[in-house]
């Protein structure tokens, strides 16, 4: 039996003997805007295909990491429901960019499959467009398949792409493997066109020979060629002989550690088994390229997927933080093709767990929001569930669908599904609107020149120049250059700013990004584009700005590692012209004498004016210099190694200053925790960090003016200040308790009763929040069983409540339901639990109105356990 990762390689080496290069699999981050994810192995050669840069090889094969959890390609729906869908899986394909196409990828596929791996010819089945009489002619008279073992299909079926809604897109065929009779799953005949389980979908050919545009229009493809696509899992499948991609070995391994944690049979439980399963490989894939849980974007997306597999491991009856314990079967099946997988396992297991714990804590909290729902539904006689409401607790306690519709089903309710889905729909449009991942094909661009764009910034920051190309985006420009000294986006430096100009016009360049067509200048356009030489100058200041931080992030790494040790790693960073943010690895808080040694040595280096040796090497030449490299960027064969001394080396594309004197002086401003094991500290340089500096000292000489103490005695002055301070504190509690405690036998004449329930309403006219809780705490001494005590106080003309409730009455009329109630009559609100709780208005005359009517409130509102 072959494993998952001989099947891997095999594939790879078949390929590579055909003249294809082995590209090593893109980031799971696309450089297309218009991804959330990779979604296929095509995705990081879309502008090869289009034609908008040279491809530097004309055949390819790849092993490609990818990830489908939104839009069109979603898998997420059917994961665990069905023997093959997957969120994360990896994606063997063969590539051609304007060499061969049709009848090579199809007679090689077929010899990979029979001859190489020997599978049975007689269980496989095609299938081509309906329109592709050129496939189904390869097919039929060259391979010699029967007619019956082709079938012609349209669009839905066998026309693919293009991913990310436009560029490259075609025909496709399908190479079907026959499981046999016992995975029909279908009502009446089991056949490929209704998508039965029996029929299972190994190798999808697609023939590229369509670019097309968003708005749908296509036009023939530059370089037509070829982009296959064969699920690693399917296959493996398909070779160990196993009923569902998850008894392989690229699974199982999870599902046994699974079955020893739970004690549950997998064959009883095999839906949600195969759910976490499949989602641990997607964390841990996503978390190791530095892609963390989070609210928004690619994290708020992985934050579902968690919440969904902590979800399934509820259902099997584990109710405390077990997700991350799946980390280690993960990293034996991946860690030796992915390496940062295996780099990263520990920090990866740590986040999955803060994340658990923080969804446990989350959920008490949304169950404890849910009673409210209920209770309000109760006290109305309703059998519906508010919409509105119970979308809180799936968008902002990140409650699962399912987890929502079983709670409120035991219950004996049901969901106002209407408004549910309209809250839905709405936060869906207000995401679509914030998103990043925008089409970008919706502007056309006008070409003057179809050449290559060159970026020369490294050594000018002013060039004269032509335009390639340009297109309007309403109040916006976008222009690509022959040549430019405008940095763009990239390794976390933000890009230049400046002016282009013509004869009469000119271009406020505002920023500069990416693209496969060049660097692209975003900004405000005076006057009208014409194809003229322009001169593009980069604003120089801010330039030199961004270089000192982006040199000081270099020293900031170096002193990190040096005082934290040597597990520190760049986890991600911004390097603008203000401020730079470097996020590492490193599992606490850093103390006040680590910040402040990091901050000396990296002050240290500036002033010993240590020159910066920037050199192009060969890549592998510039790894054995033991320069650090970042995972996610993409390298190419020459790279740029920076180098301070022997203090810091690494791999880096930005700009930079010639000696670290230039940097001035650097500050660190904050230090904080991005996610469980990840730290990130902001920091200022130059001239910012001058003032900074200035601000301070000019902070403490007011202090001191103040305290009428000198400069040098005024951290001794706030210290005796503070003491006193405290004295003073401690000294009025005392006097405050012996007033409470005088005033307490008068106040306690307003003791009602009901049912045996002692009704404590009281309002103070002295003290603050502390005073009035201090009452409280007197008044819990004094009162046994069954009591409500509410005490309310005017502080600065707002009003301020305090409610608590005996025990043996906290599930009759709890004190965050009084306190709701009293927040109604002082236009306010609050919080807390059924013992204690508060509340915090806007009209103080309201107090009186809501202690008159406490008696009457609670008559009506308390119940008694049958």
């Amino acid at each position: 039996m072959r494993t998952g990762k001989e099947l891997r390689n095999i594939f790879l080496e078949y390929f590579k003997e055909r003249e294809h290069t082995i590209v090593k699999s893109a980031p799971l981050v696309p450089a297309d805007p218009t991804l959330l994810f990779t979604v296929a192995g095509m995705v990081q050669f879309k502008p090869y295909f289009a034609g908008i840069v040279g491809p530097p090889y004309k055949r390819a094969t790849s092993c490609q990491k990818c990830l489908r959890v939104g839009g069109k390609a979603s898998d997420l729906e059917n994961v665990g429901k069905t023997i093959r869908h997957h969120t994360f899986f990896e994606m063997l394909g063969n590539f051609s960019f304007g060499d061969y196409f049709k009848r090579e990828a199809i007679t090689w596929a077929w010899e990979f499959l029979t001859e190489v791996l020997e599978i049975d010819k007689e269980k496989m089945y095609v299938t081509v467009h309906e329109s592709d009489n050129e496939a189904y002619g390869i097919w039929k008279n060259e391979v010699g398949l029967e007619s019956n073992k082709i079938f012609k299909l349209g669009d839905k079926s066998n026309f693919w792409g293009p991913a990310g809604g436009q560029g490259a897109c075609g025909p496709s065929s399908e190479i079907f493997y026959d499981l046999g009779k016992e995975f029909d799953n279908m009502p009446g005949k089991c056949t490929i066109e209704n998508d039965c389980n029996r029929f299972i979908e190994v190798w999808n050919l697609v023939f590229p020979q369509f670019d097309q545009s968003v708005d749908g229009t296509r036009k023939p493809l530059k370089n037509r060629g070829i982009d296959t696509g064969m699920g690693l899992e399917r296959l493996a499948m398909v070779m160990q002989g196993k009923k569902s991609n998850y008894e392989t070995d690229l699974f199982y391994p999870i599902i046994e550690e699974l079955v020893s944690i739970t004690n549950k049979s997998y064959d009883e439980n095999l839906v949600e088994m195969r759910i976490v399963a499949d989602h641990i490989r997607a964390l841990v894939a996503t978390i190791s390229e530095s892609i963390y849980p989070s609210n928004e974007g690619r994290g708020y997306v992985l934050r579902r997927i968690l919440r969904r597999a902590v979800r399934q491991l509820n259902i099997l009856g584990i109710d405390e933080p077990t997700l991350y314990k799946l980390v280690s079967p993960v990293v034996d099946i991946l860690g030796d093709t992915y390496p940062e997988i295996k780099e990263k396992a520990s920090q990866t297991s740590m986040i999955i767990k803060s994340e658990e714990e923080k969804f446990f804590k989350s959920l008490k909290k949304g169950l404890f929001y849910y009673e409210g729902i209920k209770k309000e539904a109760e006290k109305e006689n309703k059998k519906i569930l508010d919409g509105k409401s119970l979308f809180i607790l799936y968008d902002t306690y990140g409650f699962p669908i399912d987890l929502l519709e079983i709670i409120v089903e035991d219950d004996g309710f049901g969901i106002d599904k209407k408004g549910f889905e309209e809250e839905l729909i709405s936060a869906k449009e207000k995401a679509k609107r914030s998103s990043k991942f925008k089409e970008e094909g919706k502007y056309q661009w006008i070409y003057f020149n179809k050449g290559e764009s060159r970026f020369i910034g490294y050594d000018k920051i002013s060039v004269r120049s032509r335009i390639n190309a340009y297109r309007i985006r309403g109040k916006t420009v976008d222009i690509i250059l022959e040549e430019t000294p405008f940095y763009a986006e990239s390794g976390g430096q933000i890009g230049d700013s400046g002016k282009i100009a013509g004869s009469d016009w000119y271009i406020d360049v505002s920023d500069t990004q990416k693209s496969p067509m060049g660097n692209i200048h975003m900004g405000t356009l005076h006057g009208e584009i014409k194809d003229e030489e322009v001169f593009a100058e980069v604003d120089e200041k801010k330039r030199f700005d961004i270089a000192r931080n982006h040199t000081a992030t270099h020293l900031l790494h170096a002193a990190l590692r040096k005082v934290l040790g040597e597990h520190v790693h760049q986890e991600g960073s911004f390097v603008g012209d203000k401020k730079m943010r470097f996020d590492f690895s490193h599992p606490l808080p850093m103390t006040r004498e680590e910040l402040d040694e990091v901050e000396t040595i990296v002050n240290e280096k500036i002033l010993s004016n240590m020159p910066i040796e920037v050199v192009e090497l060969p890549i592998e030449e510039a790894k054995k210099t033991g320069a650090m490299s970042l995972f996610g960027e993409k390298y190419g064969e020459i790279v740029r190694v920076v180098s301070i001394g022997d203090f810091s080396r690494e791999f880096c594309g930005g700009t930079h200053l010639s000696n670290t004197g230039e940097i001035g002086l650097f500050r660190i401003i904050s230090e904080s925790a991005v996610a469980s094991g990840i730290r990130r500290v902001e920091c200022i340089t130059g001239f910012h960090a001058y003032e900074k500096a200035r601000g301070d000292e000019e902070l403490v000489k007011s202090i001191s003016s103040i305290l009428s103490t000198p400069v040098d005695k005024a951290e001794d002055s706030v210290i005796k200040l503070l003491n006193e301070n405290n004295r003073l504190k401690k000294s009025n509690e005392k006097l405050e308790y012996k007033l409470i405690n005088a005033i307490m036998p008068k106040a306690m004449e307003n003791i009602g009763s009901f049912n045996g329930i002692k009704i404590f309403p009281y309002k103070l006219d002295f003290g603050d929040k502390e005073t009035t809780k201090r009452f409280m705490d007197v008044v819990k001494e004094k009162l046994t069983d069954s009591y409500v005590t509410v005490i309310a106080n005017v502080i600065e003309n707002r009003p301020y409540v305090v409610v608590r409730v005996s025990d043996d009455l906290k599930k009759n009329i709890g004190a965050k339901r009084i306190a709701k109630f009293i927040a109604g009559h002082i236009k306010g609100g609050g919080g807390g639990n059924d013992e204690m709780a508060e509340c915090g208005g806007k009209t103080p005359e309201g107090i009186d109105t809501a202690l008159n009517e406490l008696f009457k409130f609670i008559m009506e509102n308390i119940h008694y356990d049958k």
